[in-house]
């Protein structure tokens, strides 16, 4: 029935393809069930060890604190995937004697399920919103995990005459590529001046729907935090000459796959995060960026083997777990923590004690 569909709307964008891909409510890979894990197609961090929501619990701590502890406090987490995050998040907060109200925007039904069986021991404190448009003013902070790299993008593709867009077109059930002209003066804005140095067939991807997102929150957080974690690049790396087939992939059974017209809805599609910018989009909307590094030296400043022993056993098992969150061959390098505030004294956090690599998104 996918494919039906994407015939019918032919020729669309690749973003509107990956659109209807990853979040059509009946057809898409989102709305299919879960995919964590290792019955899924991939990990993420909180699906490893508890550790590193208890841990990501003592920067939201220090958060509150800087703002003076408002009574209005709130916790909003945004793609929340099966309620993991929150759940080690809440249970860290509540084994300390906080307690916050905790919002999830989940416009999926079927992931919502899964939260709220996930989350029934928190069950008085969580509430579910369909949009960031749902939002009240709040103080507090708010939490993307592996979100932005899951957002649609335009393909891009310079040719012997100029920048041109991928458009997918579905014949018939057979899906195929063509080139035509940008759909959105937005996408040259972006990647200019790095395609003047790219060469022939050089392929890459553009996000725009990053700045729906920031525009949203800017209406609705009064002060607080936002923490990012995922995987990506400064600007100047994302859009290098010698990147030339773009960060564009696919996942399924925990394999990389390299075209991402196999399976339409029933394979992850993926694309890394220009920081850069999210850097720009945060200061155009009023947030101040105030720390960049990655997960490892993030999680070791807020003491993660302290809070490895206040969460578990300790045991051989969570030692391994401690160490795919951390090492290089792990997460630990490979993703990145962002951190954005509005109206948040200019302090160094606790997070980037150890690093602060902001430099790299100016």
């Amino acid at each position: 029935m996918l494919l039906e569909l994407l015939e019918a709307e032919s020729p669309l964008t690749f973003a509107r393809y990956m659109e209807l891909c990853l979040y059509h409510p009946r057809y898409g890979y989102y709305a299919r069930g879960p995919r964590l894990g290792r019955s899924g197609d991939y990990f993420t961090s909180p699906t490893v060890h508890r550790v590193f929501g208890a841990t990501v619990a003592v920067q939201i701590l220090e958060i509150y604190h800087l703002l003076g502890e408002p009574p209005d406090f709130t916790l909003v987490e945004i793609g929340a995937g099966e309620g993991y995050l929150a759940l080690d998040v809440l249970s860290y907060l509540s084994l300390k004697g906080f307690s916050f109200p905790y919002l999830l925007v989940e416009p999926l039904p079927n992931l919502r399920a899964l939260q709220e069986e996930t989350l029934q021991p928190f069950a008085g404190q969580v509430r579910w919103l369909t949009s960031l448009s749902e939002l009240s003013p709040f103080n507090g902070v708010v939490l993307a995990n592996e979100l932005f790299d899951s957002l649609p993008v335009h393909l891009l593709e310079k040719t012997s005459e100029d920048i041109k867009e991928v458009y997918v077109r579905v014949r018939e059930g057979h899906i195929q590529e063509e080139l035509s002209a940008l759909s959105d003066p937005r996408l040259l804005e972006r990647i200019l001046p790095y395609a003047l140095t790219w060469p022939e067939g050089y392929r890459t991807e553009v996000c725009l729907e990053l700045e729906f997102f920031y525009k949203e929150l800017s209406k609705k957080m009064i002060s607080g935090g936002m923490i990012i974690f995922d995987y990506g690049y400064p600007r100047g790396d994302y859009y290098h000459p010698s990147r030339t087939r773009g960060t564009l992939l696919a996942y399924w059974k925990h394999r990389v796959v390299d075209n991402p017209y196999l399976r339409p809805g029933h394979q992850d599609l993926t694309a890394h995060v220009d920081f850069t910018a999210l850097r720009e989009l945060a200061e155009r909307y009023g947030f101040l960026n105030l720390g960049f590094t990655q997960q490892a030296p993030f999680l070791v400043s807020l003491g993660v083997e302290r809070v490895l022993n206040e969460v578990s056993e300790n045991t051989v098992r969570d030692r391994e777990a401690l160490k795919l969150l951390l090492l290089p061959e792990g997460l630990g390098s490979t993703h990145w923590v962002l951190l954005q505030g509005r109206n948040l004294p200019p302090v160094r956090l606790r997070g980037f004690g150890l690093s602060n690599r902001l430099h790299l998104l100016y």
